[in-house]
């Protein structure tokens, strides 16, 4: 892969994870920068040299930058982990003129509230695509596979209160975002199942080279857990609970969520363990935005590649798929199709350790078993973003704006979404669906 710079380690990032502060780069903004003149704002966010390092890797120190813009990439509601640039810069290679672009992950600044589970993210995705993702797709080679779907990394660097990411600009080969209030449709799903399936067969192929090595001891960052960070964020399913309050015939919907929120961090970890055959390296943020896709001429997706791997880690496969589909598809739709959702997923996963020369480990049935047995998992982290999912952009929570009043923020939030439900009929639609859900499950007792 590219040139990268790491400075984070483990240690640094479980003892004191707020040591590194979060920056906020200038939003709507686009700016022109020349070696002579960059303004000193720029030294906060993306600079020069994050830019020379990424052009090096990607076409050798034989290219000469000359100049570089940096403009938002995005809307409101598309990314809330990290502000999202493209960078487009002018080079000269062996004399010739050409123009590069790039997406770079600008790290935001965070109150004290949500700064570990975010500066978390960035040292996850490093160390993904630094260390993991070289050795998933030596495996797949192996096989005579094709290396995973995700952007080509380039460029790390981090410093004080600055962290960037650059990666590649995957617009330029004509990839799209999904409508996320849409859902993902049958060909949609079938295309990041099968990827999502030869994800996880590469870290089963990569465990199986080393039995007596668990990969987490190797990535100390798939050990990690995303939602041992993730206390504050639980505050959201107070606002789940409202909703289910306000929909007639769902209180006790309403009462199992406020009971279950202070203990939602211990869920997550028992429904996050798993046996064996389903143990590998999951993605863990399983949603609409997070998948970007190539059409045909006809409109029909052809191809796809996952993004923003900032929540890897360790744990049951099925973890992924109850997120996938209690996000990103409707509760109707699930019903109908998730047979097939889950054998299209299953036939990736068998064809890929297949071809590695392994037999695949488990069956329909024991995967369908599995998936049944994490459904808390993807029920609760569905009830928190499907109002994000389905929500208009101007209505998207700003984290950034958490301070040490937290309950103000949430209790803002919360009105929000409810004000939102009496004039967004899909929002209502699909988190009634989920509420339906958790009852046919036996998750939700009645009174």
């Amino acid at each position: 892969m590219g040139r990268h710079e790491s400075r984070g380690n483990l240690a640094a990032v479980k003892a004191n994870p707020v040591r590194d502060a979060l920056h906020c780069s200038e939003s709507g903004s686009k700016q022109t920068f020349r070696r002579k003149s960059r303004p000193k704002k720029a030294r906060l966010g993306i600079q020069e040299s994050d830019v020379r390092g990424a052009v090096a890797a990607d076409k050798g120190e034989g290219a000469v930058l000359t100049s570089w813009t940096a403009e938002d990439l995005g809307q409101k509601g598309d990314n809330y982990m990290s502000s999202v640039k493209r960078v487009k810069a002018q080079v000269t290679i062996e004399g010739r003129e050409k123009q590069l672009t790039y997406v770079a992950k600008v790290k935001m600044h965070f109150s004290d509230t949500f700064k570990e589970l975010f500066n978390l993210s960035f040292f996850k995705e490093h160390e993904f695509y630094a260390k993991l993702l070289p050795e998933l797709n030596s495996v797949l080679a192996e096989a005579g596979l094709d290396p995973l779907r995700v952007p080509k990394f380039y460029h790390h660097s981090k410093s004080g209160e600055r962290e960037i990411l650059i990666l590649e600009d995957l617009t330029a080969r004509d990839f799209l975002l999904a409508d996320r209030k849409k859902g993902l449709d049958i060909p949609h799903m079938r295309l990041v199942l099968e990827e999502l399936g030869r994800f996880h067969a590469s870290s089963h192929l990569l465990q199986r080279k080393t039995p007596h090595e668990d990969l987490s001891e190797r990535h100390k960052f798939l050990a990690i857990k995303w939602f041992d960070y993730w206390g504050s964020m639980a505050k959201e399913l107070e606002t789940a609970a409202a909703v289910a309050e306000s929909c007639e015939g769902y209180e006790d919907v309403a009462r199992w969520l406020r009971e279950i929120q202070p203990r939602v961090v211990d869920i997550f970890e028992e429904k996050s363990k798993t046996r064996a055959p389903f143990q590998v390296a999951w993605h863990g943020d399983c949603w609409t935005n997070n998948f970007l896709f190539r059409y045909n001429a006809k409109g029909e997706p052809v191809d796809v590649v996952l993004l923003d791997l900032q929540s890897c880690q360790s744990g049951s496969l099925a973890a992924d798929l109850q997120v996938l589909m209690s996000s990103s598809i409707s509760t109707q739709f699930k019903r109908h199709n998730l047979d097939l959702f889950l054998q299209k997923y299953l036939s990736s996963f068998s064809a890929t350790v297949s071809a590695g020369g392994l037999p695949p480990p488990f069956t329909l049935e024991e995967l369908r078993e599995e998936y049944n047995d994490k459904f808390m998992f993807g029920a609760l982290i569905g009830a928190t973003l499907i109002p994000v999912i389905v929500g208009d952009g101007e209505d998207a929570p700003d984290y950034t704006e958490v301070d040490e009043n937290i309950d103000k923020f949430f209790d803002e939030r919360r009105k929000q979404v409810l004000d939102e439900l009496d004039r967004n009929p899909l929002l209502r639609e699909r988190m009634c669906g989920l509420f339906d859900e958790c009852i046919e499950k036996g998750a939700v007792s009645r009174r």
